[in-house]
């Protein structure tokens, strides 16, 4: 990947950015002014990005999502702290370099774990995972034969949870209309681990706008989620 302080290709980047401003001009609905400066974003954006590698562009093109939201809150932040912005705010002075005390005493791994045990706080499966619910009350309360949930779990299809030492238990949120919300087992098969893969699901995720993943996979929007959880988990 190039280094950070190179410069970018000024021709290719205005030679883009000039065809990406007459195509906007086509849009009704662009003022000239968005057009501009989108354009010139554009261009400089295109001229770094062909100057990747082929495996930098997939890292890049399987975080969309998450590169799309970091762009528009660099924007942002840019924008607000830029003294012409509409706050009046100043950009920061310059930052003092601090230096931190380091690293603290190196603990033997028995001593560490005796340590997390003092200050660790027990928390009941449901506390996190939301309603869960065994096999014998899904068959009654959804209809669900034991066997399709046996089926459905060996097949990554549905997220089980262990309660105990053999017990698995089922978060019921992750069903709909009686079987499991589509794109679960594509998320699983890239966190792995089901109580990972469940505790990311049920958190409000910034990349996905505040949404929690799981709400969208009962919305059908399993590509934006997928995606998503790519960016975390397949770095």
């Amino acid at each position: 990947m190039r280094q950070a302080n190179a410069a970018i290709d000024e021709p290719d980047a205005l030679r883009v950015a000039s065809k990406f401003a007459r195509a906007l001009k086509g849009e009704k609905s662009v003022k000239p002014e968005a057009a501009g400066v989108s354009a010139y974003v554009g261009g400089t954006t295109f001229a770094f990005v062909s100057e990747l590698s082929q495996s930098d562009r997939r890292k890049l093109n399987r975080r969309k999502t998450e590169l799309a939201e970091r762009i528009r809150a660099m924007l942002t932040e840019w924008v607000a702290g830029h003294p012409d912005s509409r706050t009046g705010a100043a950009r920061p002075g310059r930052i003092e370099g601090r230096k931190g005390r380091g690293l603290g005493e190196i603990l033997r791994e028995e001593e560490g774990l005796r340590r997390l045990d003092e200050i660790a706080i027990a928390k009941r499966l449901e506390d996190w995972a939301g309603p869960v619910a065994g096999a014998m009350e899904l068959s009654r309360e959804l209809g669900l034969p034991r066997s399709t949930l046996n089926r459905w779990q060996h097949a990554g299809d549905v997220i089980g949870l262990l309660k105990g030492i053999r017990k698995h238990v089922y978060p019921i949120e992750q069903f709909v209309d009686g079987r499991p919300a589509r794109g679960l087992a594509d998320v699983k098969a890239i966190i792995g681990n089901p109580r990972v893969a469940w505790h990311w699901l049920r958190g409000r995720n910034p990349a996905l706008r505040g949404c929690r993943p799981i709400d969208l996979l009962k919305d059908d929007r399993v590509r934006e989620v997928v995606e998503a959880a790519q960016s975390y988990f397949q770095q």
